[in-house]
């Protein structure tokens, strides 16, 4: 993988996504284990559908994940329209764009993607990908805007 195929064309980086990175359906798995462990079936009853809630974080460890925008992963078209967009002006990111911010980011951004762009413009695209890396590295869960408490 090459060094900039976790930079997802709307700026987010890859690496530090819980599909990408496995967090979401370890933290699923984890809540599996902790349901069986601590016996929370018998607890729910009355409460909520305790094979429902198993169910769901079976759909979780076995769907929540990805492989990048950039290896055919990311949410599919119409919903995203960004990667197209930007494979079709041969930019490696949307932040390079002339017509940036436009409608096409502002229906998928995340809060945080125009303190990214302005990174991304004060110390440009090689430092703003390693700085990125490293964020991840550190925990960083960059949907979530912050480190997250439970590890991979």
């Amino acid at each position: 993988m090459g060094k900039y195929d976790l930079v997802a064309p709307c700026g987010d980086y890859c690496g530090g996504c819980g599909q990408y990175n496995g967090l979401i359906g370890e933290t699923a798995k984890q809540m599996r284990e902790f349901a069986d462990l601590y016996g929370f079936e018998f607890r729910s009853e009355g409460t909520f559908n305790f094979e429902q809630f198993v169910k769901g974080l079976e759909w979780f460890i076995e769907n929540a994940k990805c492989v990048g925008c950039r290896q055919g992963g990311g949410p599919p078209p119409p919903w995203c329209e960004v990667k197209k967009c930007c494979f079709e002006k041969g930019l490696r990111i949307c932040f390079e764009c002339e017509e940036f911010p436009c409608s096409k980011i502002k229906n998928v951004a995340d809060p945080d993607t125009m303190d990214r762009y302005e990174r991304f413009k004060e110390i440009g695209f090689e430092e703003w990908v390693e700085e990125q890396r490293q964020k991840a590295k550190e925990g960083y869960e960059i949907h979530l805007q912050k480190v997250a408490s439970l590890k991979v």
